[in-house]
């Protein structure tokens, strides 16, 4: 049985963004919450509106959010693919069945 490819990556797509764009959001807005989160993930995904920067505008947090969640995207399609990919090709039988 294959799975729908694009299925897949929506399915997980959707919750790793809205999960990212929460941590983000509140991170920036506490100041203390998923900071460490948001410094590791910003060492594999730099930009400068990083969260650990206090003295940022609102504009500039909020782009470094849209910058965040548009690495988020990027990741959760490329491994979402990968694994659909994978999944499809070692699930699939190499010969069809014979007839009896």
């Amino acid at each position: 049985m294959k799975i729908d490819f694009r299925a897949f990556i929506l399915a997980w797509t959707i919750p790793l963004v809205v999960a990212l764009l929460i941590i983000s959001i509140w991170a920036r807005l506490s100041g203390q919450f998923g900071i460490a989160f948001l410094q590791t993930y910003n060492s594999i995904h730099p930009h400068p509106f990083t969260a650990a920067h206090p003295a940022l505008l609102w504009w500039e947090h909020a782009v470094g959010v849209l910058l965040d969640l548009f690495y988020a995207v990027v990741d959760a399609v490329i491994f979402s693919g990968i694994a659909a990919l994978l999944y499809n090709r070692l699930s699939s039988d190499p010969k069809p069945p014979s007839e009896a």
